[in-house]
């Protein structure tokens, strides 16, 4: 895969660079303003209060990162926002890990105003989180890809056959779990091609639907809140929530999606990162 290279790329390789070496002068360097970010294992710090959340991060506390790499980036909304899919090689007690993250980056001009990390913290110390709530206003959504679109509309209704049927032939479903059987909780793993991604949201939608109480009125989809999405018109971003309405809290799952095009305009691969299923 060849480097990226952009005045943007060169913004998220510091961004990382500052939190990987725990250093918050190089992390603010990319900020116009107050350092903002949102963080999995920290929460929301800004300017002073993000300094020890740098010092402290989580994936180079927890774990030694080897190495990273900027695998993706998206730029949408006419330079607003940047979605940089990122690489983490970890060693956890002798283990290697790899986490794959998501910074989204709200931008002014050539700097960041706020930031936002996504990535599955059960790759890091082994236990299975839920990311709360992280927006709480929806920021706006491009119009969708048609592919896209029919995906969105399947996941909500349910219909595993539909949403599959977006997928290119030899496409690839990654959420950066675990594994591939989702009763074992430890997420969703890497589906390579259409059939193995219907069989796998077929799973999806029956834990969907046991956890709503059963299948009498017919498959449930997913309860999606789609909260920010922008597109270089090639992959196309999504900030979302899934919302559980049979918890008693009516717990939320903060999560993104990276939904790239390929041949026929059909969806080549879907990267999700999230922690619910």
């Amino acid at each position: 895969m060849p480097e990226l290279v952009s005045p943007q790329a060169d913004l998220v390789r510091t961004f990382v660079d500052g939190l990987v070496s725990g250093s918050p002068d190089k992390v603010r360097s990319v900020f116009s303003g107050p350092a903002d970010i949102d963080d999995p294992f920290a929460g929301r710090h800004i300017d002073g209060g993000f300094e020890q959340m740098v010092r402290n991060w989580g994936p180079a506390k927890l774990a030694r990162i080897k190495s990273t790499r900027l695998d993706h980036l998206t730029i949408g909304k006419g330079g607003q926002f940047i979605g940089a899919e990122v690489s983490l090689n970890l060693d956890r007690n002798g283990e290697d890990k790899l986490v794959n993250a998501v910074i989204v980056m709200e931008m002014d001009g050539e700097k960041a105003v706020k930031s936002r990390l996504y990535y599955r913290r059960a790759r890091i110390d082994g236990v299975q989180h839920v990311r709360n709530r992280i927006l709480d206003d929806t920021l706006g959504l491009e119009p969708y890809m048609p592919a896209l679109q029919r995906y969105q509309e399947a996941l909500t209704a349910g219909d595993a056959h539909a949403q599959a049927e977006t997928f290119s032939p030899d496409g690839r479903f990654d959420g950066h779990g675990e594994g591939t059987d989702l009763s074992k909780g430890l997420g969703m793993g890497v589906y390579e091609g259409r059939e193995t991604i219907r069989d796998v949201l077929i799973q999806m939608f029956g834990i969907i639907d046991h956890d709503v109480g059963g299948s009498e009125s017919g498959q449930h989809g997913a309860n999606i809140e789609k909260m920010n999405g922008f597109t270089d018109g090639t992959t196309y971003v999504l900030e979302f929530n899934i919302i559980d309405p049979n918890h008693p809290t009516n717990r939320v799952h903060a999560g993104i999606a990276c939904y790239e095009l390929g041949e026929g305009q059909l969806i080549k691969e879907a990267r999700v990162y999230d922690e619910a299923w």
